[in-house]
């Protein structure tokens, strides 16, 4: 028999209300008992508070964890903290924290310790669920995935155990003391720690942050990476750091580090910041391992690290080694290929025990390009730390030396205008760059400028001198190599104007600031 559509449409829908009955039989048949509608319906909806412990974190004296991930016990230390107010009087109290030998040495984050001490010395549960509870197995309280024993200073013990988090909200999960069949509904979130390793607790913040006062300085960086030809080193720029503090100096750079290896030129304040920057406060992403065994190190490709980075800040020196990528690959089916999502790297700070993963936002050594983030300006050095200058130019060449103690400068002997070797001196250190440039030019320069530094510049940086060499692609472009290696390119006037303002200081006339 043919069915017409409107009987059609009427079975389709008796079809549909027969399977969500089922549904709905089946979700209350394995509901817990006596859950509160509060927790199955809306999770903002009120509910009462139940005290399951009353103590402070101060009197916990042992707490030992088990779960899927292990044991572990954390004991209570003592130690005595000093204080000293405004008038100068000092005064001393106890001060309690926690350690555990299952870090295996792995420096430890004591106010993480103690945030777990305070929650499960004094939980509170959102509710009762059920106060003589039959069938503890629906609740995951039969076999606890959890276990927390806390040992407190009056001499009580309790046993906590963790089950499985509210089907009907996952915000909250079932919870019991040992040896009684009351089970409660807690918040999942602040009861979490209790599933997780020991490894919480590892310390994550492996540098200081980064102080105003300039106390804690990045000094300088050293990277090796396997990509790189040859090491890269970046150092702060002390020279305009001195300067920038005396009222009457005119500082000509924003700039604070420059790179040392394998060019000597400034990092942009803008776009390579974050190389520099990266290194204040410097916070793992987790510990992945305790122990840095061989099989472990292997396993993440530290062993033999794509970055091996020495760096010197807060008056420390460390070493950080960057092992493999760790990825995320997402199956987007059919022919296409995965989606590979890079979250990070595997990290080791020498002499720092445990294995951790560094965010890869918070890496940028591991894919950093020397060329990209150079500055504009090739070289701004502070126009008293260096000794001489000196231009060659199809006309000539000339040495202008500079007189750091009287403010003097001169040109084969004679004294020039202090005001119009300053404009030449400015276009000499300008953000001339137009477009980065690297494909190596070794053709002969048109122009070159030789800076040549004091004694106290080369005893900061290793550097004597400092060459820009330009040579000339067309007529409208000239390409930048500064110590033989190519930079970028810029506009033909700049090589112009040089010359004529070379002509125009040594004659007594006035120097063109427009280039």
């Amino acid at each position: 028999m043919k069915l017409t559509k409107s009987v059609k449409s009427v079975i389709i829908a008796a079809a549909v209300l027969l399977v969500l009955g089922v549904v709905m039989m089946i979700l209350m048949l394995t509901a817990p008992k006596e859950e509160p509608d509060s927790d199955s319906v809306s999770s903002t909806a009120p509910a009462e508070t139940v005290n399951i412990t009353k103590q402070s974190a101060d009197n916990v004296l042992k707490l030992t964890v088990s779960n899927e991930n292990g044991d572990y016990t954390f004991e209570r230390q003592k130690r005595v903290v000093s204080t000293t107010d405004s008038d100068g009087n000092v005064t001393s109290a106890d001060e309690y924290y926690w350690t555990s030998a299952d870090l295996k040495g792995v420096p430890q984050s004591d106010s993480t310790v103690r945030s777990l001490m305070s929650t499960l010395s004094a939980l509170s549960a959102r509710s009762v669920v059920e106060e003589a509870a039959e069938d503890m197995e629906k609740y995951g309280l039969a076999d606890p995935q959890a276990t927390a024993q806390i040992s407190f200073e009056d001499g009580s013990v309790i046993k906590l155990n963790f089950g499985i988090q509210n089907p009907a909200n996952s915000s909250t999960s079932y919870l019991s003391a040992e040896g009684s069949n009351t089970v409660y509904l807690v918040n999942y979130y602040s009861v979490s720690a209790a599933y997780q390793s020991v490894r919480r607790y590892a310390n994550m913040v492996m540098t200081d942050y980064y102080s105003t006062d300039g106390s804690n300085e990045l000094n300088y960086l050293k990277i090796q990476r396997k990509d790189l030809d040859e090491e890269v080193e970046i150092r702060f720029m002390f020279d305009i750091a001195e300067e920038a503090d005396k009222e009457d100096s005119v500082i000509s750079t924003f700039n604070t580090h420059r790179f040392v290896k394998p060019v000597v030129a400034e990092i942009d304040v803008t776009t390579g910041k974050s190389v520099c920057n990266a290194m204040y406060g410097m916070t793992m992403d987790t510990c992945e391992y305790l122990e840095q065994t061989d099989e472990n190190m292997k396993a993440c490709g530290l062993d033999d690290p794509f970055v091996r980075m020495t760096f010197k800040y807060g008056g420390q020196v460390k070493t950080l080694l960057l092992g493999d990528e760790i990825v995320d690959s997402t199956d987007v089916g059919g022919d296409r290929p995965s989606l590979i999502n890079i979250k990070g790297y595997y990290a080791v700070i020498e002499g720092v025990p445990g294995i951790y993963s560094l965010a890869k936002d918070s890496a940028p050594w591991y894919t950093f390009d020397v060329a990209s983030i150079i500055s504009k300006r090739p070289v701004s050095p502070y126009i008293y730390t260096v000794e001489y200058i000196t231009v060659t130019i199809p006309e000539g060449e000339f040495r202008f030396d500079i007189d750091g103690e009287n403010k003097k400068f001169f040109c084969d002997g004679s004294e020039l205008s202090d005001t119009e070797f300053k404009k030449l001196y400015q276009q000499l250190i300008s953000s001339i760059g137009e477009e980065m440039y690297t494909e190596q030019t070794d053709s002969p320069p048109e122009a070159q400028v030789k800076f040549h530094y004091r004694s106290e510049y080369f005893d900061t940086y290793g550097t004597e001198e400092d060459v820009l060499d330009f040579l000339p692609v067309d007529g409208r472009k000239y390409i930048i190599n500064l110590n033989g290696m190519t930079i970028f390119k810029i506009r033909g006037v700049f090589v112009s104007r040089l010359i004529e303002n070379v002509d125009a200081l040594i004659n007594g006339g006035t120097v063109n600031t427009d280039w």
